[in-house]
């Protein structure tokens, strides 16, 4: 890379552009040197920048392949007098945004996808212990209401055995708070409680979803609160 550095300002500050005019022996001085300096970066990119560095050996007709070339020939004046150079071409080409763009959303698309190959997998079996580790129990809903500023959530009172809790489902899309009172539903009770949208949910109650509808997981007939389920 310091070579490549040098070499630009190089070009830069003899400005053969000018001098092809008021100085041609310089300018071609310049011209020579930058050259042999191209061959000496090709030669020494070929490990890293095997396509690039053949096509700047092309350019430059060079006799031979690049993977034989010396290193103890870098910074020697390898192109004779006179020599004639191949086709120029561009070496890098220019990707437009929205190109990149494309391969952005590509790679995303991928990454979803293999995220939710995982999440599958990992969900696809678990043991009779993690099972059981898992405390299911019988709720009744004491009372049911909206939550200001957030539409699809419901914050229920349920009664699990005596004890109280306070319950917070998105589940407001598919029932009315009025319809959910006295309803004899499933929870996970030992769920660590967690704050959404600023109130504390004390557990998680189970629910369908079955296309556009969802449906709450109850009890066949009346049971008391607190039940285990199993």
């Amino acid at each position: 890379m310091e070579l490549a550095r040098f070499a630009n300002k190089y070009f830069n500050d003899k400005e053969p552009w000018v001098t092809r005019r008021s100085n041609l022996k310089r300018c071609r001085t310049t011209l020579n040197l930058c050259a042999q300096t191209t061959r000496s970066l090709a030669v020494l990119m070929n490990p890293f920048l095997p396509f690039t560095s053949e096509k700047i050996w092309k350019m430059l007709k060079v006799p031979g392949k690049i993977e034989q070339a010396a290193w103890d020939e870098i910074g020697e004046l390898q192109l004779p007098d006179g020599h004639q150079f191949g086709k120029p071409q561009i070496l890098f080409q220019k990707i437009e945004d929205d190109i990149i763009q494309k391969e952005v959303d590509r790679l995303k698309a991928i990454q979803v996808k293999m995220q939710k190959e995982k999440d599958a997998k990992d969900m696809s079996t678990i043991t009779l212990d993690e099972f059981q580790k898992v405390e299911l129990k019988t709720a009744k809903v004491l009372e049911a209401e909206a939550i200001p500023k957030a539409k699809k959530l419901l914050k229920l009172q349920v009664d699990v055995g005596g004890e109280n809790r306070q319950l917070v489902a998105g589940i407001a899309q598919y029932y009315q708070p009025e319809e959910l009172v006295g309803k004899n539903i499933v929870i996970v009770a030992n769920l660590e409680p967690a704050t959404i949208r600023g109130v504390e949910s004390q557990g998680m109650l189970l629910a369908v979803q079955d296309d556009n509808q969802l449906t709450l997981v109850t009890t066949e007939r009346d049971v008391s609160p607190g039940k285990p389920v199993s």
